[in-house]
């Protein structure tokens, strides 16, 4: 299970939620499952849950506010813009596709379904939210990186280009030939602004000269995946990526 992470399921028949709720469990990538009867008890849970919200599966036809209202509302909202919502709805194939097309949904399912749909589609529209969650920053700091894991190897000092919940973009020196081996693995020591020292195990995914540098200020950009994280350091690293705007990469 994931944690901080939730679906929010949205259908005035309590056997429904049930029922929806139940499917989704069965995707190792949900985390926890809100339900609500109506479109204004979905708001009110909103408001009071803390985390990151994966995926709205919703009826179409409830009492209180539209849907239409609802998915407007949420969307106006930073933290939650552009959450998929997945529709569930009695009308015909046609008009729920047209449907689906006004309000944005990401998909849509006739009732009665095949649970293997929903699930098929709460899946796709999972994965693509904890890809954007990613999210990109843009630290001023700087990372001391050890591609050899050897003491006859020099560590050297990188700039962060991005990084994420996931992985790094470093920009580096060119080491002088003959400095050492590059291994799959290299070992990372990233410093927060205030000293905090967070060391974490890296997959090199990809090296490459940086086109913005030439001569004799050539530089690299490497690319590195988390490996291995244990619980306290992607905790820290989740405290880490907070003290900084996604957008602007300034520190709050």
């Amino acid at each position: 299970m994931n944690n901080n992470r939730f679906a929010l399921v949205i259908d005035d028949s309590i056997s429904m939620r049930q029922y929806v709720t139940s499917i989704l469990r069965q995707d190792g990538q949900v985390g926890e499952i809100l339900a609500a009867e109506n479109p204004d008890s979905a708001l009110r849970l909103l408001q009071q849950h803390e985390g990151s919200l994966q995926v709205i599966i919703s009826d179409w036809n409830m009492p209180g506010m539209p849907l239409s209202e609802f998915i407007e509302t949420i969307q106006a909202q930073p933290h939650l813009a552009g959450v998929p919502v997945l529709l569930l709805t009695a009308e015909s194939e046609l008009k729920a596709r047209a449907v689906a097309e006004t309000v944005g949904a990401a998909g849509v399912l006739t009732k009665p379904f095949d649970p293997e749909q929903l699930l098929v589609l709460a899946t796709a529209a999972i994965g693509t939210v904890d890809r954007r969650g990613s999210r990109r920053i843009t630290p001023f700091i700087r990372c001391e990186v050890d591609l050899g894991f050897s003491n006859a190897q020099q560590v050297f000092s990188a700039d962060i280009v991005t990084m994420s919940d996931t992985g790094i973009l470093l920009r580096a020196p060119v080491p002088p030939c003959g400095v050492g081996q590059v291994y799959d693995i290299a070992s990372l020591i990233l410093r927060s602004v205030e000293d905090e020292e967070l060391r974490v195990h890296a997959q090199i995914l990809r090296i490459e000269a940086d086109s913005e540098y030439h001569g004799a200020d050539k530089r690299l950009l490497m690319a590195f995946q988390y490996e291995n994280m244990d619980n306290d350091i992607r905790r820290s690293m989740q405290r880490y990526q907070k003290m900084y705007d996604p957008e602007q990469g300034k520190e709050h």
